[in-house]
């Protein structure tokens, strides 16, 4: 029973923010890497290679989506949280700072579940 419970774990299902390729919640967009460099496809077509990105793909990197189309990604080794926006000029990438305004309902937060859990918190 032990050894089919061992190979089980071993199978299961990456988390969420660490699923390649993974799709915007509207379906238009796809994100995954070329060569560790973070792309997001529209179809075939890459709208974003960022070349100049602080992030690399790696086993302290997580990517999700939130519900706006925006691309996070949290590296777990320096802190560093970053996103993708597309806006009027494009597809732009940001630093997030996680500093609060006035107007909190307004502050633009991560979505749930890109921070990896807690060791020893599950």
């Amino acid at each position: 029973m032990l050894v089919l419970t061992l190979l089980l774990a071993g199978c299961a299902a990456p988390p969420a923010n660490r699923v390649l390729p993974q799709r915007s919640p509207d379906g238009r967009y796809v994100f995954d890497f070329d060569r560790d460099v973070p792309r997001i496809r529209e179809g075939r077509r890459a709208v974003v290679r960022d070349e100049d990105a602080p992030f690399r793909k790696g086993p302290d990197l997580y990517w999700l989506w939130d519900e706006a189309d925006r691309l996070w990604l949290y590296c777990a080794s320096d802190g560093a949280v970053g996103y993708y926006a597309r806006g009027a000029e494009g597809w732009r990438r940001h630093v997030w700072t996680g500093a609060r305004s006035e107007r909190p309902e307004r502050d633009l937060l991560p979505p749930p579940g890109l921070y990896p859990p807690c060791p020893g918190r599950e």
